[in-house]
């Protein structure tokens, strides 16, 4: 499951020499609508990184994030 998109933003970056690039942060409700699921996105080469969190410690007890997808096809699921 995904919430709603509450938040993004793509910023340009002039890179660290091996060519320019962009970050992306996406910021979504979570199950209980009190905190986040936060993608971030470094697309600068020689400085690619992708992660996913979940920011809400009440969530956090009762789902998962799941990046069998990748980190860009995430799901939060609930924990068995």
């Amino acid at each position: 499951m995904r919430g709603k998109l509450i938040y993004s933003s793509d910023n340009d970056h002039r890179g660290y020499g091996a060519g320019s690039g962009d970050t992306e942060r996406y910021e979504y409700e979570c199950a209980c609508g009190n905190g986040k699921v936060i993608e971030e996105h470094d697309n600068i080469p020689g400085f690619r990184d992708h992660s996913v969190y979940l920011s809400c410690n009440n969530c956090s007890e009762k789902y998962m994030l799941d990046t069998s997808k990748g980190v860009r096809g995430w799901e939060l699921i609930k924990k068995i």
